[in-house]
């Protein structure tokens, strides 16, 4: 690997993400504007199932191809067209059957009217299946300057077609349509700067020997799309699209936050653990990783959850207010998640271990639909403090999982990472007593004004205690 390959990498990839995220809120905040959270809770249902069935097309060969150890390019290029024609098949296929069972399909997501907006918006899946290998590609060569541009264009078109069309139809239709603008122009984009183009080309002995990776692979994301979207399945159930679309929307800024970090991240560590065969300096490199994201993302963890009125009121409007607590509590659940879960899946992917990732899914699936089925019976918001609480039950899986399947040395780890977690604990108490004693603090007005105390004095903490910290380990990030 040529040298700060790495740093490049993440640079590249996180600047394609924060971009992207960058314009996503903004679209967000206008279309939260315009549309009514029951047009949020109608697409987040579609979505659900799109999701679903994309891991079923990828079928975990995309992963493949990033981190296969190939003898020769055309034994890649092989590999590339075996994936690229059996998920085009299946695509094309899943997408009949929906829309032969839409209207089973719709009754079994709550309401038998989404029918059509459902075939439509499945439609996805097929224009997907023709870019997952491009994609594949281009990361394993660590082109992701490529990819970064590809992410800015297909990330600005739900602001360009979205945005005018919910204005003129004002009903979900604006966001399905712009969903399936942003599809097609990532396709058409893939196939301009990828190097590759599919060939009919077929082997059943590659098509055999992917699928053993790839179906451990397919499971791992099957048991990671439950993971995050049980809670929409359950509420679709039990309660309107009002709800479905509240909650949805308001965990979806967290998620596409906090995905600054995870998705610029994630291929850039598999690509990167994919080539490092040495099990201690895989396992420093994720040590060094979590804890310079720890000095950024705890603190915004902390802040994201004392002035959650403030930020649900900037981005989505005061009609959304009442998801607020909503907003905060998955602030901070998801910045715990990224340390305990998101960066430690990346290195049981890279070791070829998918299928010890997926049972640490599964046991932790075993904690949340039984709890949030539950719960969300009792009312809706006891079901979303009980959701927030199964991060803990994930805190004990990780402890045990990484520490007998990645050899962890958790004296190391905790050394490491003492630093940013007395931040983050100082941070904490900051916000606590400067929330306590301001005047009227449940007016934003002076939540305004916390938070630019509170951000001014953990800066010059910051600054004055951790700044040698923080550089020394940069460099040594670097270095590796």
């Amino acid at each position: 690997m040529p040298d700060n390959t790495l740093v490049h990498s993440i640079k590249w990839s996180g600047l394609g993400e924060i971009g992207a995220k960058l314009i996503t809120p903004v679209t967000t905040m206008i279309l939260a504007r315009i549309l009514t959270p029951e047009a949020f809770g109608v697409v987040a249902i579609c979505n659900m199932l799109v999701s679903f069935i994309d891991i079923i097309v990828d079928a975990g060969f995309g992963k493949y191809i990033v981190q296969a150890d190939f003898k020769s390019k055309d034994e890649c290029d092989i590999s590339a067209n075996v994936s690229f024609w059996v998920q085009l098949g299946i695509a094309c296929t899943i997408w009949l059957l929906i829309l032969i069972f839409r209207h089973d399909i719709a009754y079994l997501l709550g309401n038998d009217s989404y029918d059509k907006v459902i075939v439509i918006a499945s439609l996805q899946l097929i224009i997907v299946s023709l870019i997952s290998i491009q994609t594949g590609l281009l990361r394993r060569k660590f082109e992701f300057k490529k990819l970064f541009k590809i992410r800015i264009v297909t990330a600005a078109m739900p602001l360009l077609v979205s945005v005018p069309l919910s204005i003129i139809l004002n009903s979900y239709w604006a966001l399905i349509i712009g969903n399936l603008c942003s599809a097609s122009a990532n396709a058409v984009m893939l196939f301009i700067l990828s190097d590759w183009k599919p060939s009919f080309v077929f082997s059943y002995s590659i098509l055999k020997k992917m699928w053993g990776f790839s179906s451990w692979s397919m499971f791992e994301g099957l048991a990671h799309w439950t993971i995050f979207w049980i809670d929409i399945f359950i509420i679709g159930r039990l309660y309107s699209a009002f709800y479905v679309g509240l909650y949805k929307n308001t965990t979806q800024i967290i998620v596409s936050l906090i995905g600054m970090i995870t998705a610029a991240m994630s291929p850039v560590l598999l690509s990167n653990f994919s080539r490092i065969k040495d099990v201690n300096t895989s396992n420093h490199l994720l040590y060094l990783i979590e804890k310079l994201f720890m000095y950024a993302m705890l603190p915004l963890g902390v802040i994201l959850f004392f002035y959650r009125d403030i930020f649900t009121l900037i981005i989505l409007g005061e009609k959304w207010m009442s998801g607020s607590i909503i907003l905060g509590l998955w602030g901070a659940m998801m910045v715990i998640s990224i340390f305990i879960y998101s960066f430690p899946a990346e290195a049981f992917k890279s070791r070829g271990i998918p299928k010890i990732l997926f049972l640490y899914q599964v046991s932790y699936l075993c904690c949340i639909i039984p709890v949030c089925w539950y719960f969300a019976e009792i009312d809706f918001w006891s079901f979303v403090y009980a959701r927030v609480c199964c991060v803990f039950f994930q805190m004990f899986l990780f402890v045990m999982f990484v520490k007998k399947y990645l050899l962890w040395n958790f004296k190391t780890y905790f050394s490491m990472i003492t630093k940013p977690l007395t931040v983050a604990f100082v941070l904490l108490l900051s916000c606590m007593f400067i929330r306590y004693f301001m005047p009227a603090s449940s007016d934003l007005y002076w939540q305004v004004i916390a938070l630019v105390l509170t951000s001014i004095l953990y800066s010059g903490f910051l600054f004055c205690f951790f700044r040698k910290d923080i550089v020394s380990t940069f460099k040594m990030l670097k270095h590796k």
